[in-house]
């Protein structure tokens, strides 16, 4: 279990970091498409928003990063997704407000319990990175659903600086099928990405 929170956590830092009873969110249809994650025949179903890139395209992008803070945090955490155990893809929008990434990982059909560990675990990692960037990290909300066959757990992050705008970090880990991955979207807008992991197929 301490490999898949530790992996948890690797997909959360680099973004820039009480729970609140109303939030705004983003109303908007689902405009989406499949994408193929060949290596590990699933369909993952995400905003038509969105490009996939491979390692190199990926790598290439970061490099153009202007601040070199940030552009350093960016590549340590691309460095540890790629040269980590299991495949990872990467998805980014061509405006640069949202981008994707989905880490492959080892089976590990997790359990309601589980899932409040690593809700806590995250939000004090958050919570870390935000006092270390002068800004403030809270929990929006989390949650955890499961059957015989699939189980998932989420955590959506609101991330307020005072000199760059509010960002949202929202956490997906999945197993079904024997398979399990953690999928992490972080954007400067506050949209609900349920409906886009419920059409996601997983072979």
């Amino acid at each position: 279990m301490k490999i898949k929170i530790s992996i948890l956590i690797i997909l959360f830092i680099c973004f820039s970091c009480e729970e609140k009873k109303k939030q705004t969110v983003v109303k908007q249809e689902i405009f989406g498409e499949y994408f193929n994650l060949k290596k590990d025949n699933i369909d993952i179903y995400l905003p038509n928003t969105l490009h996939q890139y491979n390692l190199v395209e990926y790598k290439r992008i970061l490099n153009t990063i202007e601040d070199s803070i940030a552009r350093e945090s960016e590549i340590l955490r691309y460095n540890i997704l790629k040269y980590s155990k299991k495949n990872v893809y990467f998805f980014r929008s061509a405006n640069h407000t949202t981008d994707v990434s989905i880490k492959m990982i080892d089976y590990y059909p997790f359990s309601k319990k589980d899932s409040n560990y690593m809700s806590s675990l995250l939000t004090h990692h958050c919570q870390e990175i935000a006092e270390t960037t002068n800004s403030t990290c809270t929990k929006i909300k989390s949650g955890y659903s499961g059957n015989n066959k699939t189980k998932a757990f989420m955590a959506k992050f609101k991330i307020d600086s005072e000199t760059e705008p509010s960002s949202y970090s929202t956490i997906y880990a999945v197993s079904s099928n024997s398979k399990s991955f953690i999928i992490t979207f972080r954007s400067l807008l506050n949209r609900d990405y349920n409906k886009f992991i419920q059409k996601t197929i997983i072979n």
